[in-house]
């Protein structure tokens, strides 16, 4: 047996070390990994509720996103380029304006709404 003074993170070890003869050849050890069983199956996750279809004549969202104002309700009449809605999406903000003069029939979003693109915002009558 060797001893020896090991240094390791700045404490200090003494270790004994048996050298091995000549004709003794070093032993091999083989372990087995353990079997990991699989973890038990997720439970199935519902689908998101499908996002509504727009109805022709609806002025949908052109981008997905948060939906910051509405400033009409059902029944105003609107001039082309009256501001209608505005969305936040990505900290910028989109006003969509109506398109042409009209009623407006129904909003279909109110603000907090997530709204996907595509998504109806509102309708003239």
């Amino acid at each position: 047996m060797k001893k020896l003074r090991i240094t390791v993170e700045d404490k200090t070890y003494d270790v004994q070390v048996e050298m091995l003869d000549e004709g003794t050849s070093p032993q091999t050890v083989r372990t087995e990994t353990p079997v990991v069983s699989a973890a038990a199956a997720a439970a199935p996750v519902a689908a998101p509720a499908a996002a509504p279809v727009a109805a022709e004549g609806d002025i949908t969202s052109p981008l997905a996103g948060v939906v910051q104002a509405v400033e009409v309700e059902a029944g105003a009449s609107v001039k082309a380029g009256d501001l209608i809605v505005t969305l936040e999406a990505m900290k910028m903000f989109t006003e969509i304006n109506a398109p042409a003069d009209g009623t407006i029939g129904a909003v279909h979003v109110k603000p907090g709404d997530a709204v996907d693109e595509g998504a109806p915002l509102y309708s003239f009558s």
